[in-house]
């Protein structure tokens, strides 16, 4: 089961690195994908089932993490808000997404990416 979670863990950290290079470099490209999140029932479970298992995946691995307390709450933080976003009326998660995809001018998007690189690459050096 550890050897699960880490490997989930580890695509997750990557999740997060490939996503810092759309924003960095396409970040057009990554407001119109945010923008699309939740745009139906099958999009939105289909991100909350995988936010869901890299949640579970941080609860299982955080015995042996770097930082166990950080994995538990992460993990459980994330686990409660996926299934809280897959009960929220998807009107309103979707509203939300697009909301924030008008909102974020191009610069401010390149201005998060290297947060992404900095968290996916922790993620996984936490993760040993």
């Amino acid at each position: 089961m550890q050897n699960i979670a880490f490997a989930l863990i580890v695509l997750t950290g990557a999740w997060f690195v490939a996503a810092s290079v759309l924003m960095a470099f396409r970040p057009g490209q990554a407001l119109h994908i945010l923008s699309r999140t939740a745009s139906t029932r099958l999009v939105n479970n289909l991100e909350q089932g995988l936010r869901l298992l890299a949640g579970v995946a941080l609860i299982v691995r955080a015995p042996v993490a770097l930082w166990p307390t950080l994995f538990q709450v992460g993990g459980g933080f994330v686990v409660v808000s996926s299934l809280l976003l897959l009960l929220l009326p998807l009107k309103l998660h979707a509203g939300y997404a697009i909301w924030w995809a008008r909102s974020l001018p191009y610069w401010a998007v390149r201005a998060i990416a290297p947060l992404s690189v900095a968290a996916g690459v922790t993620l996984i050096f936490a993760a040993k």
